[in-house]
């Protein structure tokens, strides 16, 4: 499946209108010695970039720009908090887990406590030192105002001295370091209603200014703690991915994530950096039947068609994941039967095998014996007086509506009528437990999983956690386990238990497709280092540290 591009007259045509909006990116002048050619088009020129790299200085495209500021608190700006701000822990290359800002941390007998220290050494941009005041500080203040991370397991935080803050919290909860690595340190002292527009932070980067509507400038900090960054400054620009593709190609920009289809453009002066990810896709199904009860939310929940495990099993059985791969994503992504590849708690046994998926034939088979026949010649497969049809509810998003469709195509080879229907997050919620709904995951926390199969998770606080209503008592019993465990490493058998319900082989709750791998668009000479495996939404800027000019 090939979507069309941006030709290099478009690319031109919408750069020179960004230009003369915003009188280019950063200090660093792109536009320096641009030719014309005879025909009065521009043509790329390497002199902005080359200068660039003389400099030590890297021009990035970061997509939409944060409406909300730069506050870490709020918990809602994933790798742009690793360019300004610590965060007490960090994930290694491996997964597993590294001190940042902590120093190291212990549990108490109980599970209840956890108290963490941190180093004495890390200041602020203002010069002010970090103290653990400035931690406790932190997360209450992203408590209280109810950020975008979970944090109601916490029933108080407390500094004990300068570099000890203790957490104590109201239940057990074995993931607990997930939260410590997601926020941003802020100054208690320097934390007003501007912050957000000004940020302070321990970070590698010193935040410098931000010209709203167009870019973010930042310079390396020479205080910073932990190793300096080679970069000596870093702008950020906010482009659409068309945008800043066309961006690359003219050398104004050096840096902008693509899509696989992008990426197959040859083009002058740059290289495709393909990462590994956990961007996983796939189709939550409703588990109950529609009896018109309604969710902890108050929407109806159930499908009459979904709730039936033949229809589901098919669903998993039909699909042909090393198509969307390579019709969709391009070659850019691997296939994904569980969404957990490539983590730690992944049961192998739960992974299926490429010959038991793209077999409609076989798929056919199970929805026969099940029950599902076109009883009145339709084309649509029906049981007791049941249609197969029900919708797919997709949002905007890379990919989202070409697995969407292909996902549409193979159900009509079965004899199932599924509706597309492209909604809002804030639309969502009246159908989200009647619908099917197409969801992208990977956050590379085991915690997830309680969120995507527990119980009396379903039509909670936040919608799409368990969307499909799910409930199966030998995986709740797992999960409350596995979060009873005092850490990740003895949780991991019951994080792997759970699954043996929870996957394809068991209740197949979702039919997994994909992994879109993280693809960029980078300038020659520019390299990111040794990234993480990038989770959903990306963590490119976790290891801004190691960025570099060759």
């Amino acid at each position: 499946m090939k979507r069309q591009v941006i030709t290099w007259i478009c690319a031109v045509t919408m750069m020179a209108a960004l230009l003369s909006g915003c009188g280019g990116f950063g200090n660093t002048g792109g536009q320096n010695g641009d030719q014309q050619s005879d025909s009065g088009s521009e043509t790329f020129t390497a002199a902005g970039r080359e200068a660039r790299k003389e400099k030590n200085e890297v021009i990035v495209a970061i997509g939409e720009e944060p409406d909300t500021g730069f506050d870490p608190s709020t918990g809602g700006h994933g790798s742009i908090t690793k360019v300004f701000f610590s965060t007490l822990f960090k994930r290694d290359k491996e997964l597993g887990w590294t001190n940042d800002l902590a120093t190291g941390y212990k549990v108490s007998d109980d599970k209840l406590t956890w108290t963490v220290t941190i180093r004495d050494d890390a200041v602020f941009t203002d010069g002010s030192r970090v103290t653990a005041g400035d931690v406790a500080f932190t997360y209450s203040s992203a408590k209280e105002s109810g950020s975008d991370i979970d944090l109601t397991m916490i029933e108080e935080i407390q500094a004990a001295d300068n570099t000890t803050v203790e957490f104590t919290l109201n239940r057990t909860y074995s993931a607990f370091i997930e939260r410590l690595a997601y926020l941003g340190i802020v100054p208690e002292a320097a934390y007003d209603e501007n912050f957000k527009d000004t940020p302070i932070g321990s970070g590698p980067f010193k935040f410098v200014q931000w010209d709203k509507g167009q870019q973010v400038i930042a310079t390396a900090n020479e205080d910073y703690y932990g190793q300096v960054p080679s970069m000596k400054q870093l702008t950020m620009v906010f482009l659409d991915k068309d945008a800043a593709f066309a961006a690359v190609q003219h050398g104004d920009v050096d840096v902008a994530a693509i899509d696989g289809i992008l990426a197959e453009q040859q083009v002058e002066g740059t290289y495709v950096e393909n990462i590994d990810s956990i961007e996983c896709y796939g189709v939550c199904f409703p588990m109950v039947p529609n009896e018109g009860e309604r969710a902890q939310d108050g929407a109806v929940m159930g499908n009459n068609v979904t709730c039936d495990l033949a229809v589901r099993q098919a669903f998993n059985k039909a699909v042909d994941r090393e198509r969307v791969v390579n019709g969709v994503l391009n070659g850019y992504g691997t296939v994904s039967t569980t969404g957990l590849e490539k983590m730690p708690w992944l049961n192998e046994d739960t992974v299926l095998e490429s010959f038991e998926y793209a077999d409609v034939e076989g798929a056919k088979k199970i929805l026969e014996d099940g029950g599902w026949k076109d009883t009145n010649g339709d084309g649509t497969i029906d049981k007791d007086g049941t249609e197969a049809e029900f919708k797919l509810l997709y949002t905007d998003g890379v990919y989202r509506q070409e697995m969407a469709l292909e996902f549409v195509n193979v159900a009509k080879e079965m004899g199932i009528k599924v509706t597309l229907e492209k909604v809002t997050w804030d639309t969502i919620t009246e159908q989200i437990h009647t619908e099917a709904v197409f969801f992208g995951f990977g956050s590379g926390d085991p915690s997830e999983l309680f969120n995507l199969y527990y119980g009396d998770n379903a039509g909670g606080a936040v919608a799409w956690d368990n969307a499909g209503c799910y409930r199966n008592k030998k995986v709740d019993k797992e999960i409350d386990k596995a979060l009873d465990s005092t850490d990740e490493a003895e949780a991991l058998e019951h994080w792997r238990a759970m699954q043996e319900q929870a996957s394809a082989r068991g209740d197949a709750p979702y039919c997994w497709l994909v992994n879109a791998n993280h693809v960029y668009l980078c300038a020659d000479g520019f390299t990111f280092g040794q990234p993480v495996v990038q989770p959903h939404g990306g963590r490119i800027f976790d290891n801004v540290v190691e960025w570099a000019w060759e």
